[in-house]
């Protein structure tokens, strides 16, 4: 008779990290205790699940139908407790949502209000990090969701659900001599000259960052040479200084209500396709959404759905090379 495996995630650490030993460090075990609890899973069902002629460790054909299957049973419970939490209105149920420290500060105070509001029994449990950690959280099943800019090398093991393509935003203070240039140029109808830049102080969050990316690659492109330049890793640091005169930034769209003292700040919408990302829902491949967690979801949507159509927008940069 095959034995229950009352360990499932020892399995599905082993086949995540395609190491017993990684494996082993990550679940707080020891390695041989480990080896040995594959070992016997193999012999329960007469079968081999790990390749370990390869490096790193691969799954046999068994071993990804038995992960799998793992993995599916692990969904079937979640939405089990979920389902049970949904008609139980004495049983207090948690969503688990990832952030970065940016997105959170400027979308949380908009909608967690009216989110606790509609759904009182729903705890709350946020993590705010940076873009590059998401997945981890992901990964290690801390989350249930995240909300995040993405970039087309998403890992395999998420699903990720797009809320709107959001543009990235060149913001200057209206100060500035470039600025007035910028905006005098606009108004002509000019291609704006972005050569400008390459005489002021730009205000850059760090290259591994996605939305810096993209402005890596956009600048790049248009051969700017970037001589002043400042980094950090926070987006508020960087529209807060813009706000006081201390140079240039790029920032994303949905920034812009936040900005301090916004009278004093020009947005400039480029034009450019290299400067649009999506905004994304990203939760775990196969993974079951709870009706709060939906709800959510469809919240967001339709807060930044209010606030685009609300919200003026910044005349693009006329068509053709920017000088």
């Amino acid at each position: 008779m095959i034995k229950v495996n009352k360990n499932p995630e020892y399995f599905l650490t082993v086949a995540a990290e395609r190491s017993i030993s990684k494996a082993a460090e990550k679940l707080y075990i020891s390695q041989p205790y480990l080896s040995q609890h594959i070992i016997r899973l193999e012999e329960s069902f007469g079968v081999q699940l790990l390749d370990r002629e390869r490096s790193p460790l691969a799954l046999t054909p068994a071993g990804e139908v038995y992960a799998s299957y793992l993995d599916s049973c692990r969904q079937l419970y979640q939405k089990l407790l979920m389902d049970f939490d949904a008609i139980s209105t004495d049983r207090a149920q948690t969503l688990r949502m990832g952030f970065s420290n940016w997105r959170a500060s400027v979308l949380l105070p908009d909608i967690l209000p009216a989110f606790s509001q509609k759904y009182p029994q729903v705890r709350l449990d946020l993590f705010e990090v940076r873009t590059s950690e998401m997945y981890r959280l992901i990964a290690d099943d801390k989350v249930d969701l995240v909300i995040m800019n993405t970039t087309l090398d998403t890992p395999d093991y998420v699903t990720d659900e797009v809320i709107f393509y959001e543009k990235i935003l060149l913001v200057g203070n209206r100060r500035d001599p470039v600025t007035q240039q910028f905006l005098a140029q606009q108004a002509a109808g000019q291609p704006l000259d972005l050569h400008l830049l390459e005489g002021v102080r730009m205000l850059l969050l760090r290259p591994e960052l996605t939305l810096a990316k993209r402005v890596t690659n956009f600048l790049d492109k248009h051969q700017i040479a970037l001589r002043d330049l400042v980094y950090t890793t926070s987006a508020t640091t960087i529209l807060n200084l813009t706000a006081q005169n201390y140079g240039f930034c790029f920032l994303n769209e949905t920034g812009v209500s936040s900005a301090p003292n916004p009278q004093e700040l020009a947005f400039f919408d480029l034009g450019s396709d290299d400067l649009i990302h999506p905004l994304c829902v990203v939760y775990k491949k196969k993974s079951y959404l709870s009706p709060v967690a939906r709800a959510f979801i469809d919240m967001t949507i339709q807060h930044y759905t209010a606030a685009r159509c609300g919200r003026p927008q910044s005349p693009p940069a006329p068509a053709g090379d920017h000088r």
